[in-house]
């Protein structure tokens, strides 16, 4: 049985090069006349009181990311030259949150009843994923659905 791919969860860090990780969802989305949800987590910064974000000041800076995320959509949409807006066609909706990457990405990919996530990774040493890990390690490893990790390339534009 082929698998239906309705709703893709494309997991972004928002590095420069996310969009090289982008470029494989949107390709599935066209393909199979998909919607993307992009999530972006930012781990919760410490138990320091002093360190913590007011809530009014996290609406603030949720707000930024996602207006982030919809001009760094628009620049891909203009470099790439498509013919209608990839945010409106294709782009379901931007999710920022707190906490954990990999709980948070899991959660997400559940509550959106995602069929695949898509997400790219950097990869580091043999050291660092054996003794740390990595998030992209992670979610292959505990994810109940697919998921597509993309690696990207040290030159990747």
């Amino acid at each position: 049985m082929i698998p239906k791919i309705e709703k893709i969860l494309f997991a972004t860090d928002l590095s420069r090069n996310s969009s090289f990780a982008f470029s494989y969802a949107l390709s599935l989305a066209m393909k199979h006349e998909a919607q993307i949800s992009i999530i972006n987590v930012r781990e919760k910064l410490s138990h320091n009181s002093e360190l913590q974000l007011t809530a009014e000041d996290y609406e603030s800076a949720k707000g930024k990311l996602i207006e982030i995320i919809k001009s760094r959509i628009d620049a891909y949409d203009d470099l790439e030259k498509f013919d209608g807006c990839i945010y409106t066609k294709y782009v379901d909706k931007i999710i920022v949150k707190s906490g954990m990457p990999v709980e948070a990405i899991m959660q997400q990919s559940i509550d959106g009843e995602s069929d695949l996530i898509v997400m790219g990774t950097h990869g580091h040493g043999i050291l660092f994923t054996t003794f740390i890990g990595s998030t992209a390690q992670k979610m292959v490893q505990l994810s109940k659905i697919p998921v597509l990790v993309v690696r990207i390339p040290d030159n990747a534009a």
